[in-house]
């Protein structure tokens, strides 16, 4: 309170003061027009000020184009005032507008500023509107008026990077390490560059300066090693690896390093030496060991080391890391290139016990179960397949496929019903697809779909063997149309004339039309080329040389298919009876 009492006083009397002292010593009469023009200035400024502060808080609430706006309005009452040129050269910048950008900034050199941010926002937007040249002469400028700063030295290197001046940027590289000393970025991006200029040995001599400068830097060293193989100086990269491993025992990366530099120099043993310390090495990542292992596939049986190489590593895998499903996978698609089908499958489904929703596992067990013609391990695999993937059209075939086989044709019919329509650039698997599901159609006894079906695919493709094949058999089985059956099995044969199968179709197509004599011939043929163990090709035999007159020759036959596995009640009829039946 005293205090305050004593500032007031003050300000009274020199209050009073002064207008005592107007009063003894008036002010010199000025004229009227001199008055409103300093009036009009003054509320120039006021508005001005006002505008400029506005726009600053515009800004900062990210109104740009509001602010924009307003700083332009203060340029329109002083056009020499710097700060709203600079204040629109950082908006236009920010937003990526560096053309326009540059005409406020160059107006801030204009007016001859000294303020180094100014120049600094100038420079960028030159390098940023790519004008390289004018760039490198400001920060060059910037560069003598801060000396001390690093920053500007290395904007400058930038400049000249970005305008592939690579020997500029070196110089402005040299001139920083002058007054830092030897810098590991610095070095660095020297020795980047002069690879950039194809001047390898300059490029090896940064690296040696400074790995003299930090001989414990392991990064550094290695660049060295494969700067030397670069050089094609082996000795000294080799001594340089060595020296890493000493130094780093558990570094795999180089352990990977030296195996591929030793198979490079053909001394196949060293290399998978260091090769087994890399997958020994947790530094190494996963995928890398699981892509160097797969990279075995193509090879695994080239010869038994190769293979044992392979299997070995794929051990060393499984130590580090036996909750890995993706080890359990490849092992699996090992096994499988190298002709081991059982080892296979049982990785696969290792891999799969770890996790599920691996696809590809998926269908490397189907494919396995087809050629082995496990139907029922591919009805029970396709249809846990089916509840992990159930957009995937492959597994619905193989489902649909195994169900057939068990005579579940109605679940076959869905099944394939519902899969052919995921099947998407892919006329292969779309036609295995429609193939199955005729064939499903026929079963049930839905002639008319079987056959239009049919029809359909071989209207798309008529030299589809199987289709050809199947569909006049059944036509055959059926009576029906015997002469469009006769005409396909024809063309079946012409495409494939050596096939027991398709010729026991022939031969019976031509027993139902009564052609026995030429069913004869045919059966013959069948029985020739590979037939000759089939109960139903054996059958066939009996009833064409029955209706030849070859009784007792035909009952032979008969019980040949019955010893040979056809458990068919109408064969036990003929046999029991000792002809045929009508």
């Amino acid at each position: 309170m005293i205090k305050k009492s004593i500032i007031l006083f003050f300000i009274f009397v020199n209050l009073t003061s002064y207008g005592q002292w107007k009063s003894h010593y008036p002010e010199k009469k000025q004229n009227k027009k001199t008055i409103l023009s300093k009036e009009k200035k003054q509320d120039n400024n006021i508005y001005f000020n006002n505008l400029f502060f506005n726009a600053i808080k515009q800004k900062s609430l990210e109104n740009y184009e509001l602010a924009v706006g307003l700083f332009q309005k203060c340029i329109d009452i002083n056009s020499n005032k710097i700060e709203p040129h600079y204040q629109i050269s950082l908006i236009k910048k920010s937003l990526n507008k560096f053309s326009e950008a540059k005409q406020y900034s160059s107006k801030t050199i204009e007016l001859k500023t000294n303020n180094i941010w100014h120049l600094r926002n100038h420079a960028e937007i030159l390098f940023l509107n790519q004008e390289f040249d004018k760039a490198a002469k400001q920060y060059s400028d910037i560069v003598k008026r801060e000396p001390k700063n690093e920053f500007n030295y290395y904007k400058l290197a930038d400049t000249y990077i970005y305008n592939q001046r690579y020997l500029k940027a070196i110089s402005v590289y040299e001139d920083l390490e002058k007054k830092k000393g030897i810098d590991k970025m610095i070095s660095m991006q020297k020795h980047k560059l002069f690879l950039q200029l194809k001047d390898f040995n300059n490029a090896t001599k940064c690296l040696e300066i400074l790995s003299n400068s930090f001989p414990n830097d392991l990064e550094v060293l290695q660049i060295l090693a494969e700067a030397y193989l670069l050089t094609n100086e082996k000795e000294k990269a080799i001594i340089v690896f060595q020296s890493i491993s000493e130094k780093d025992p558990k570094n795999g990366q180089i352990h990977l390093t030296l195996a591929n530099f030793h198979r490079d120099n053909g001394d196949l043993e060293k290399s998978f030496l260091e090769l087994k310390l890399a997958f020994r090495s947790e530094k190494i990542a996963a995928e890398t060991k699981l892509a160097i292992l797969s990279s075995y596939l193509s090879i695994i049986n080239a010869n038994d080391t190769i293979k044992k190489q392979a299997f070995e590593l794929a051990d060393i895998l499984k130590e580090s890391d036996v909750s890995n499903s993706a080890t359990y996978a490849v092992l699996g698609d090992l096994y499988y290139a190298s002709g081991n089908k059982i080892l296979a499958k049982e990785n696969y489904k290792k891999s799969l016990s770890i996790d599920q929703n691996l696809q590809a596992v998926w269908t490397q067990i189907l494919f396995l179960e087809v050629e082995e013609a496990n139907y029922d391990s591919l009805l029970y695999y396709s249809e846990n397949a089916l509840s992990y993937f159930p957009s995937e059209p492959l597994y619905y075939y193989f489902y649909g496929v195994s169900c057939s086989f068990f005579k579940q044709f109605d679940k076959s019919k869905e099944a394939l019903e519902s899969g052919i329509g995921f099947v998407f650039d892919n006329p292969s698997l779309y036609s295995e697809f429609q193939s199955s599901l005729a064939d499903t159609y026929h079963s049930l006894e839905l002639f008319s779909k079987s056959d239009s079906l049919y029809e359909q695919i071989l209207l798309q493709n008529p030299n589809n063997i199987i289709v050809l094949n199947n569909y006049s058999y059944y036509l055959s089985l059926r009576k029906y149309n015997l002469e469009r059956a006769k005409e396909m099995s024809k063309r079946c044969n012409d495409l494939e004339p050596d096939n027991g199968t398709y010729q026991d179709t022939y031969a019976w197509i031509l027993y139902c039309l009564e052609d026995y004599k030429s069913a004869l011939e045919w059966i013959k043929k069948a029985l020739k080329n590979g037939s000759n163990n089939s109960p139903v090709v054996v059958e066939h035999y009996g009833d064409i040389l029955f209706r030849l007159g070859f009784n007792q020759e035909a009952l032979e036959k008969w019980l040949l298919a019955k010893s040979l596995g056809s458990e068919s009640i109408i064969l036990e009829n003929k046999i029991s009876n000792e002809k045929l039946l009508e």
